[in-house]
């Protein structure tokens, strides 16, 4: 498991697309795959700062984990507000609402849950086949180069 805690501001949605392809691609998932869930971990960090609050550190919580056969992104926000159960379908001229549409088509299943410390949506998917089953820890830094915790 790792844990990268972002600030509560736009451009971490980036440093989270960076860091989670970077320790996917590290943990042996292809450049396609990396991307893939990088994209999921960063839609899911755009929502909690454009619908959520920071959590009491001022940050958000990106955390990842393996089992055996599947993985989890789960992103931490510190509000109460929960995104809808079922993404709704944007318009061809609208500029916001298809972040939980990809998140949907890119996992095998996402969903929410409510804390004592805030809202987490969190979403999963299968291993590829090549992937093993182990993962270091990852060490991030925060665009203004401030250092991240991780934990592993």
């Amino acid at each position: 498991m790792a844990t990268l805690w972002v600030r509560h501001a736009p451009s971490s949605a980036a440093v989270a697309r960076r860091s989670v392809a970077a320790a996917f691609r590290k943990a042996g998932f292809s450049q396609d795959e990396a991307f893939d869930i990088a994209l999921i971990a960063s839609e899911l960090v755009g929502n909690a700062v454009r619908h959520g609050l920071p959590l009491p550190s001022g940050h958000i919580a990106i955390e990842w984990t393996f089992t055996e056969d599947s993985y989890r992104i789960t992103v931490t926000d510190g509000g109460d507000a929960a995104p809808r159960i079922s993404p709704r379908e944007a318009e061809p001229e609208d500029t916001c609402g298809r972040g939980l549409m990809i998140v949907a088509a890119l996992t095998a299943d996402w969903g929410v849950e409510r804390t004592s410390a805030g809202t987490s949506v969190w979403a999963s998917g299968p291993l590829p086949q090549a992937a093993p089953l182990s993962q270091e820890a990852h060490h991030a830094r925060d665009g203004d180069g401030s250092a991240l915790q991780s934990v592993g």
